[in-house]
């Protein structure tokens, strides 16, 4: 061998710089991919977590919601009956299906709380710590509540050890316990969700076949509802045909809407209902729904009555006056109205019925990443 084929062979041996610095961009390239597939991994578990959660709960909570349909035909509606009629003030012998209505709304309303406001839970929590309280975990809270400590026309309560500590945590360190997402954020519980379905500021008379109301409601939109919301019964195919989402399941023949008509100030008594209850005319059933991995819910919380006095004085919905007198909320909140709509009114919204918080394209809409029990 050569003196100069040794020395080539010499510098062989080591790597360049070049050759150091494709191996290190090689590796940093590796890792990359390595990382961003246990991320995305990671955030499809807990995806999956929390519709695991959602549906448990949700079926828990529906064998309670069928039990009590079934204790309606045995219940005693009267003594309920009687309070709505001194509330309201209306009273005939074609307002008595109305009422019971009304009374299984009431009844249902409360043992199916979503705010403390509906139901001082810390007033059975002898470790509540009000100073830590953060009101957005109440749902949660009284969900759990619901569960594990009611039992609701002979279904029992769930054992507190069914439930992981993945699924259940006290995020506020409030020393209540509430249902949790796979972020660790708490679930929000909506019993009548009737905003979701009237989010626009363009209103019509109810879609209902019969005499129109003297006020109207905001219009049915499936648009942001249907994101969150599959299963969802067509649009009527004809001009004039009644949407079924324009129908509340508690009233099948329209008894409310007559009751309305019947009074003698339609429009204060239809706010009425939107106070203690709910949207009149609207399809509703029970949400349960998590923000989701930005945590952004996008809708107004289960806490929220969007007045200026939260809730109105009286968590009923209307102000007590002099002796057997009542004034009725007339102007707050709008019927339907979710939030200030496009050169529209400036009406809070009540958060209480899943009021959106913001319109704008779907695809940038907060709720478009929300898991809920009526999204599969």
């Amino acid at each position: 061998m050569t003196r100069i084929q040794h020395q080539r062979r010499q510098r062989r041996q080591g790597f360049t710089l070049v050759e150091l610095l494709v191996v290190v961009a090689v590796v940093m390239l590796l890792l990359t991919m390595t990382f961003a597939a246990m991320s995305s991994a990671l955030g499809i578990a807990r995806q999956r977590a929390t519709q695991a959660t959602i549906l448990k709960v949700h079926g828990l909570m529906q064998q309670r919601v069928e039990a009590f349909n079934r204790a309606l035909d045995q219940m005693n509606l009267q003594p309920v009956i009687n309070n709505l009629m001194r509330d309201i003030g209306i009273s005939s012998s074609t307002t008595f299906k109305a009422y019971e209505i009304l009374a299984k709304k009431q009844i249902f309303q409360n043992r199916f709380p979503q705010n403390f406001y509906e139901s001082y839970l810390p007033a059975t929590t002898t470790s509540y710590n009000a100073a830590l309280h953060n009101q957005n975990t109440e749902s949660a809270a009284l969900l759990y509540w619901i569960l594990t400590q009611s039992e609701i026309y002979g279904v029992a309560p769930v054992d507190q050890s069914d439930f992981s500590t993945s699924e259940v945590r006290d995020t506020d360190g409030d020393g209540l316990l509430e249902f949790v997402d796979g972020w660790g954020h708490p679930l929000r519980y909506y019993r009548w969700p009737t905003h979701l379905f009237r989010p626009g500021n363009a209103t019509t008379a109810p879609g209902v076949v019969g005499p129109a109301l003297p006020i109207t409601l905001t219009s049915i939109d499936r648009t942001y509802v249907s994101v969150i919301w599959q299963g969802l019964p067509a649009p009527p195919a004809s001009a004039g045909d009644l949407d079924p989402l324009a129908r509340d399941p508690d009233d099948p023949t329209g008894e409310l809407r007559r009751f309305v008509l019947n009074s003698a100030a339609p429009a204060a008594v239809l706010t009425f209902l939107e106070n203690r209850f709910h949207t009149p005319d609207t399809y509703n059933a029970f949400l349960i729904v998590s923000a989701g991995p930005d945590n952004s819910l996008g809708l107004g919380e289960p806490c929220d009555y969007g007045t200026t006095t939260s809730p109105p004085s009286v968590p009923d919905g209307y102000i007590a006056g002099t002796p057997g007198t009542y004034t009725f909320f007339s102007t707050a909140p709008a019927l339907g109205m979710l939030t200030v709509p496009p050169g529209g009114s400036t009406a809070p919204p009540q958060g209480r019925l899943a009021s959106l918080l913001g319109y704008g394209p779907i695809q940038e809409n907060p709720i478009n990443d929300n898991l809920t029990n009526r999204k599969r």
